[in-house]
């Protein structure tokens, strides 16, 4: 089993998400080393999901530990699963592109 979090967030204001999407970016692969994959998915104007699939607990907790610092502050969290992936599909030949 592969542990994973599912986060919902709200924010206040466009401009909000948009600064929290920028510093979760630039930040996120030095926030979360141990992270196997990193997803933001933007389903508002100021709301996104965020997926995070880690190699062992030890890595999850960890990182959830680092996410009540230096992102917490831009955020308002709607909701929190966290769960174990059990199907993962990965096509490497059909690039995604950002925007």
């Amino acid at each position: 089993m592969t542990p994973t979090n599912v986060v919902s967030m709200d924010f206040e204001t466009k401009e909000a998400m948009e600064d929290f999407l920028e510093t979760y970016e630039r930040d996120s692969p030095t926030l979360y080393p141990d992270a196997e994959m990193l997803l933001m998915i933007k389903t508002t104007e100021t709301s996104c999901v965020g997926v995070s699939v880690y190699p062992n607990e030890e890595a999850r907790s960890l990182a959830e530990s680092r996410t009540s610092g230096k992102l917490k502050y831009l955020v308002k969290e709607n909701f929190r699963l966290s769960g174990d992936m059990v199907i993962k599909h990965v096509f490497p030949n059909k690039g995604i592109k950002n925007g």
